[in-house]
């Protein structure tokens, strides 16, 4: 049998010891576990920015992963903490919205909340003291069941990907290159045939295949290696070029 794998998605750093205390949690809850870092550089409190690198984690993984998310700006407080099973994967992390993009695009899953609790935890690290040994135990094969009661429905933030077909959207991300993502997908963009994409009131065009099908500095519209339409600037940024931010419209 394959050696279990967990995932972490956080918006610690790897500046502090934060990531380096859960992993030992993990391990010392699983010891022949496989630790995957997604990302740590999520913008601090950014629980949208946390929710779609988490759903790319759950979109890329076999099944049997387990991921840990800890963006987390409501720590200590009476905030319910999620183990969501979706996509044949389980899901730790706090329920304040996290788990969203994921479970619009992956699921629905089947959510539960973690009732499990530790005889003692820090008020300000939930991630360390009550996430990391849940995923740890479920990684080591502790039944969800026995560490959470069945929940409804979590806490999903107010983003979905757009009706099909989709002539207006909004970008819902901007990678580390000023590429901006929208919440438009391919199959919805095909069905209206060759659209012209504008953004913000300033037309990029019509859909290309790659970013060198424009002349550099240029911008362009394409789909993105997550399947939605995405904003370019070939050899540069289109957040700074065309002052491109998260929740700017996208028409087509």
């Amino acid at each position: 049998m394959l050696r279990p794998l967990v995932t972490l998605t956080t918006d610690f750093g790897t500046r502090d010891f934060y990531v380096a205390a859960m992993k030992a949690v993990l391990i010392g809850h699983c010891p022949d576990v496989r630790l995957i870092d997604v990302t740590h550089e999520v913008p601090r409190h950014d629980i949208l920015c946390g929710s779609i690198a988490l759903e790319r984690a759950v979109d890329g993984f076999p099944p049997g992963s387990v991921h840990l998310a800890v963006v987390d700006p409501g720590v200590g407080t009476d905030r319910r903490i999620l183990v969501t099973e979706l996509n044949r994967q389980t899901i730790v992390c706090p329920d304040n919205g996290l788990i969203t993009w994921a479970w619009r695009r992956l699921g629905p899953g089947t959510a539960h909340e973690l009732v499990w609790r530790p005889s003692q935890s820090s008020t300000t690290f939930h991630g360390r003291d009550i996430m990391a040994p849940a995923a740890g135990m479920i990684a080591a094969g502790k039944p969800v069941a026995e560490l959470a009661r069945p929940l409804d429905q979590p806490i999903l933030l107010d983003i979905r990907p757009c009706p099909d077909p989709a002539r207006q959207g909004s970008v819902i991300h901007i990678d580390q290159f000023g590429n901006a993502t929208t919440n438009i997908l391919h199959d919805s963009v095909k069905k209206l045939g060759d659209p012209v994409v504008s953004v913000r009131g300033q037309t990029i065009g019509k859909l290309r295949r790659t970013y060198w099908d424009v002349m550099p500095g240029k911008g362009l519209a394409l789909i993105g290696s997550s399947g939605l339409l995405e904003i370019a600037v070939r050899d540069g940024s289109a957040a700074e070029q065309l002052r491109i931010k998260v929740g700017d419209e996208v028409t087509l």
